[in-house]
């Protein structure tokens, strides 16, 4: 009995300084998403998306070591229903790399289509703009939503080069179906080939479909 009472006493005490060093330690940055606007302003859905905190603190060292990082960005839009919500248009997938610039004080982010920004110091929230399909799909009475998931993490980008490499030829050599194939590829990554992540969800509000596409 003498050792049950003891280590109840035990376990309430480690309960207790744990709590303590919870309050007492800041909270490390997380990778936040959140979504502020969906709307059709011409003729596609579009929505806006903020991502906080992009790269969390135990990122921090590999961007410094010289690594690379991978967001992919994937958003949905759903019509709500009472039973079984319908997905309105296929996954918009969106992949970045982020490493270090020309600079060695400066981040680079390359989007899929090459394109590259450098920033000493990144944006916080940093927005990004994605349209999701044609707006037709949206009916006037109905109930929609937003459903985004953004990951960041580490892939073995020589393992992936290799598989691109085996299917579309080398980058050297690849024609324009190669080049186009090669492109595909690298956007459509899927969650489960980051070795090291950290993910973060997110949905709208849900609006009229008339809120929508409303001019």
């Amino acid at each position: 009995m003498r050792r049950f009472i003891l280590r109840i006493w035990k376990v309430r005490a480690l309960g207790t300084i744990l709590g303590v060093l919870l309050v007492a330690s800041p909270a490390a940055a997380a990778l936040g998403v959140q979504v502020r606007d969906v709307r059709a302003p011409a003729s596609a859905v579009r929505t806006t998306i903020e991502l906080r905190d992009i790269i969390p603190d135990r990122f921090n060292k590999m961007i410094d070591e010289g690594r690379v990082l991978h967001l992919r960005v994937q958003a949905e839009l759903w019509q709500s229903r009472p039973v079984w919500d319908r997905l309105v248009f296929p996954s918009i997938v969106r992949v970045f790399r982020l490493g270090r610039g020309p600079s060695a004080r400066e981040l680079s982010i390359t989007d899929a289509e090459g394109s590259a920004k450098s920033y000493s110091a990144l944006p916080n929230p940093m927005p990004i703009v994605l349209d999701l399909g044609d707006r037709a799909r949206v009916t006037d009475a109905e109930r929609y939503y937003v459903h985004v998931i953004a990951t960041l993490g580490t892939l073995a980008e020589r393992d992936v080069d290799e598989v691109g490499d085996a299917v579309f030829g080398r980058e050297a050599e690849a024609n324009g179906l190669g080049a186009l194939g090669r492109l595909v590829f690298r956007t459509a990554l899927k969650v489960s080939d980051y070795l090291q992540s950290v993910s973060a969800e997110a949905r709208s509000r849900k609006l009229l479909g008339r809120d929508i596409i409303r001019p």
